[in-house]
């Protein structure tokens, strides 16, 4: 054999370069597996001076002429995104390495930071809004999200120290505990940007079942997985005296972008560019929004879906 042939230096620095390389590897698999979230801010340059306040979701968008919001459940994913801070109107859409987007539009823009690695795109928006509700109601074992490859992480093991590690050449997914108990705010971000980096529309497809229109509510999805594919979610919800609903959508984007609700279609039936799209424009087919095209059974439910009006419809 050719290995008993080399000189007893040269199989020493055979050994040693593979060590090398096993090391190297093992290293590499360990930072992927721990990957440290860098939150920022993106601040539009129309609000940098600080003189102007911002908003929240529920009074930076007023419903239609003849409708009014729902109830909203104490507590629930609706009223969640309704007291969720937004930029003040006519602030850009900023990437997430600080340049606002020209020739895009939003009804508003959410102040919720991005990480700087620039993963947080359309699905992985949705997954932050779904996990912070969770993460900020200390329901920290609803916070899992599979990766694409259909591995289900669980934000209870990775406080308790446990990280997962992804070979890519098998795209197998590992359980590996790198790490001790920590259940700090960092903690829960850096469980976020490992997330996002294996996740994505394709995941969520796998996760959601369809819904009918009907059935709609905050927290639901337009999903449709795949290149190009894309993720929206339900965020508010309005009525009129009729009982016809109309509702707003919330996006992230390529590249990596603020999170932000939906402009209207100019040709929408509750007025030109209105952002509020009715129940049956969610019935389309195909289901058009100013920013992406759908297929008709891109409509979906996450899991079990979010209890929004159940407590206030009790009342009523």
């Amino acid at each position: 054999m050719t290995l008993f042939r080399l000189t007893k230096k040269q199989i020493v620095i055979r050994l040693i370069l593979l060590a090398a390389l096993l090391i190297g590897g093992a290293v590499w698999l360990c930072v992927r597996a721990c990957p440290t979230w860098h939150s920022r801010i993106q601040v539009p340059p129309e609000v940098r001076d600080g003189s102007v306040q911002s908003s929240t979701q529920e009074t930076a968008v007023a419903p239609p002429e003849g409708y009014e919001r729902i109830p909203a459940a104490e507590d629930s994913f609706l009223q969640f995104m309704r007291t969720s801070q937004c930029w003040p109107a006519g602030s850009s859409i900023m990437t997430y390495d600080g340049k606002p987007l020209s020739g895009v539009n939003a009804a508003a823009v959410y102040t919720l930071p991005l990480p700087d690695s620039g993963y947080q795109e359309c699905a992985d928006t949705i997954i932050a809004l779904w996990g912070n509700y969770y993460f900020n109601r200390q329901e920290y074992d609803r916070i899992a999200f599979s990766f694409s490859n259909g591995y289900e992480t669980k934000y209870t093991d990775w406080r308790e120290g446990w990280r997962y590690v992804t070979l890519p050449l098998i795209n197998k997914t590992f359980r590996v505990k790198l790490a001790g108990e920590d259940g700090s705010d960092q903690q829960y971000f850096n469980y976020c940007e490992a997330v996002m980096r294996y996740a994505g529309t394709l995941s969520l497809e796998a996760e959601s079942h369809t819904i009918s229109p009907s059935e709609a509510q905050a927290g639901d999805i337009l999903c449709q997985g795949g290149a190009p594919g894309h993720a929206v979610v339900i965020v508010d919800e309005a009525r009129n005296a009729d009982g016809k609903r109309c509702f707003l959508l919330a996006q992230g984007f390529m590249p990596s972008q603020s999170a932000h609700i939906i402009a209207g279609v100019h040709d929408s039936p509750l007025g030109e560019n209105c952002p509020w799209y009715t129940e049956e424009q969610l019935a389309g087919s195909p289901i058009h929004l100013s920013s992406f095209t759908f297929q008709p059974d891109a409509l979906r439910r996450w899991k079990d879906g979010f209890p929004n009006t159940a407590a206030a419809e009790e009342g009523v």
